[in-house]
């Protein structure tokens, strides 16, 4: 199948401030993002598992909180976009890339998925993790924090519900919305 031509496909998107919408000029585009709509739903309630229909990967869509926000992204979604893009470390959660919906308003995440956060399986556990269990969580964390702070990164909101599990038992840090990473000269 052939490429579609991007200069000459059009983006039409709703406008924010007032109706109707507008086209997006071709000198204005930065590439070209995918669509939400290629990310087939697998919610169930307080999920946000989906599958990738291009390649049948199970990913987590998270979307852009955009309350109250007149004049863009959001600051923590942009730092978190910002973070994420730069990181790769196997207990640190994986951006993948970064999708659009039918309006402005509609940004979306698409992160490596993984089946649940520490809080909720500590919460739900019949019995308490074994030393050996609670060694392996700890250490995974450990490099995940190693890895930020030798890239000049503090994660600042490191909380249980912000600790991540996948069905293998790997733990990856998330909620990097309040990191923040040091500049050269020493400054936040």
């Amino acid at each position: 199948m052939a490429e579609p031509d991007l200069e000459c496909e059009q983006i039409r998107l709703k406008c924010i401030r007032k109706e109707g919408f507008f086209t997006v000029p071709p000198e204005h585009r930065l590439g070209r993002c995918r669509s939400v709509k290629e990310f087939e739903k697998l919610n169930r309630i307080g999920e946000d598992r989906a599958r990738d229909t291009q390649t049948d990967e199970i990913v987590a869509l998270k979307k852009v909180r955009m309350d109250k926000e007149k004049d863009g992204i959001p600051i923590s979604s942009l730092r978190e976009i910002t973070l994420l893009l730069r990181l790769r470390h196997p207990n640190i959660v994986e951006l993948k890339e970064v999708v659009v919906g039918n309006h402005l308003e509609s940004i979306f995440l698409v992160m490596g998925y993984c089946e649940q956060d520490l809080a909720s399986l500590l919460e739900n556990m019949p019995t308490p993790f074994s030393e050996a269990q609670v060694k392996c969580i700890v250490l995974q964390v450990l490099r995940g924090l190693q890895y930020l702070h030798r890239n000049f990164i503090i994660h600042r909101d490191l909380k249980v519900s912000n600790l991540l599990m996948t069905d293998k038992g790997c733990v990856k840090t998330g909620g990097c919305n309040l990191g923040q990473a040091l500049s050269l000269d020493g400054t936040w």
